[in-house]
């Protein structure tokens, strides 16, 4: 494994300066203090430095350097990961946000991304010529953490996983040669990118199968929070025998001050049903009725909209600079005590900004055979997100273990196995989460792939 070298040797900066095009970024400088901040504000780490490079060339100048000088090496595109993964002390950050091009076609539908490109970037691009694939629920969101750590979004029980829909992935690898890796090029590399959490080298550029979808049936239904427990169990059960074109989720939540909802709910404990149906939007009523019919709603807001709206509405509630910690659960099925605890929770979030999220999976995701991709939660119909958030570092420890103590209470009946998209720091590293087989796989590939352990293991 590579050792961490301290401050960047006189050497090792000359050679950056000389030969890499991209901005470096180096501690003192005030764009280096800017450029190493996390979107989870809990995460402080101080690179040696920072390369924005400005393409796969400045990528690879930027690896033969960082192994003719011994450089541990990390990768980061958006920067949305809870964990903060692509970046770590005294290590060379190589930051992909100059790379964000996008290019659409539509006859083969097919969307070819560069690898710092953020979801906002491809919706938009997709949604000019009426396609989409499965992005990230918040568009900020970097496109190759997400689509390397699986990709669960709106359209995958539908059309697959952001992996599922992923047909080349461009990469330049630890000793700086470009690879395709593909189901025909370098399969084996190909396999591990779908859902191994990346460290295998930096994907410069994906390609993605896009699919016909202008307009979702879409919203929310909101409800008083001691109704979860019933809204949980209804949402269970509807889930497991749901057409693909549906998705949703039930956000357990204090309410945000939506403008369609009655002030004086604002800032209350309540329970959310977020729905999404991307199939025929005349049977939409029909389908999502057994949802919207039950309990007691304070205010039922669908409708039909453009699917790339849809896609931006969650942003205003992930801003950038917020203290995060999360704890990720999934099942084969709800079971009814884990649906009392949180039921109880709800009442009683860690914080007024934390948040839990039940989502369901199955559909095209359950049909792709476990053995194609690294991806190991195939067999989980329904996966429960801790989301613990504050404004106020102060906040932080208590709600970390408020957060941890929920986790531990729902556990029982669960799979062992965690999402990397959604692991927090204290979960280990992605590889081990994935079950023993693929752990094992894995590390046979990074001894392949990277022997000398250039980058540093996330």
């Amino acid at each position: 494994m590579a050792q961490n070298p301290g401050p960047l040797q006189p050497e090792a900066l000359k050679a950056l300066q000389s030969h890499v095009r991209g901005e470096l970024l180096l501690p003192g400088d005030v764009r280096y203090a800017i450029g190493r901040r996390c979107w989870n504000a809990s995460v402080d780490r101080k690179p040696a430095a920072i390369v924005r490079c400005e393409d796969a060339e400045d990528v690879t100048q930027t690896l033969h350097i960082a192994t003719e000088h011994g450089l541990p090496v990390t990768v980061r595109g958006g920067g949305h990961n809870v964990a903060g993964r692509g970046i770590a002390d005294e290590t060379l950050l190589i930051d992909l946000s100059r790379m964000r091009a996008v290019a659409v076609h539509a006859e083969s539908r097919v969307a070819e991304v560069q690898g710092g490109a953020l979801w906002h970037d491809v919706d938009l691009a997709a949604a000019r010529c009426g396609l989409a694939t499965t992005g990230g629920l918040v568009s900020s969101t970097g496109v190759g953490g997400f689509t390397l750590g699986g990709g669960a979004g709106w359209l995958m029980r539908r059309f697959g996983l952001a992996i599922d829909n992923l047909r080349t992935a461009s990469v330049v690898l630890a000793d700086g040669r470009f690879v395709r890796a593909s189901t025909d090029e370098h399969p084996d590399l190909f396999w591990a990118l779908r859902g191994g959490g990346g460290g295998l080298g930096v994907v410069t550029g994906f390609e993605f199968a896009l699919h016909p979808v202008r307009q979702v049936y879409a919203g929310i239904v909101v409800r008083p929070a001691e109704e979860a427990a019933l809204i949980l169990r209804t949402f269970r059960d509807f889930t497991m025998e749901a057409p693909d074109a549906f998705c949703g989720m039930v956000a357990l939540i204090h309410a945000p001050p939506l403008p369609f909802l009655d002030a004086a709910w604002h800032g209350r404990p309540v329970v959310i049903t977020v729905l999404c149906w991307s199939g025929d939007l005349a049977s939409a009523e029909e389908v999502l009725a057994p949802l919207r019919r039950v309990g007691s709603p304070i205010v039922d807001h669908l409708g039909p909209m453009p699917y790339v709206q849809w896609q931006h509405l969650q942003d205003v509630g992930a801003p950038s600079g917020r203290h995060h910690y999360w704890k990720t659960t999934s099942y084969r099925s709800l079971p009814d005590a884990a649906i009392e605890t949180l039921a109880a929770a709800a009442l009683a979030l860690p914080t007024s900004l934390s948040e839990i999220h039940v989502q369901h999976l199955g559909g095209a995701v359950a049909r792709v055979p476990a053995e194609e991709t690294a991806f190991a939660q195939r067999d989980a119909t329904i996966f429960v997100n801790l989301i613990g958030t504050t404004q106020w570092p102060e906040e932080f420890p208590p709600m970390r273990e408020r957060v941890r103590a929920l986790h531990d209470r729902i556990a029982g009946g669960s799979l062992q196995r965690l999402f990397p998209n959604f692991s927090d720091r204290d979960d280990g590293r992605v590889a081990d989460q994935l079950g023993p087989a693929s752990a094992k796989r894995l590390q046979a590939l990074r001894q392949r792939y990277d022997p000398a352990g250039r980058f540093t293991p996330t």
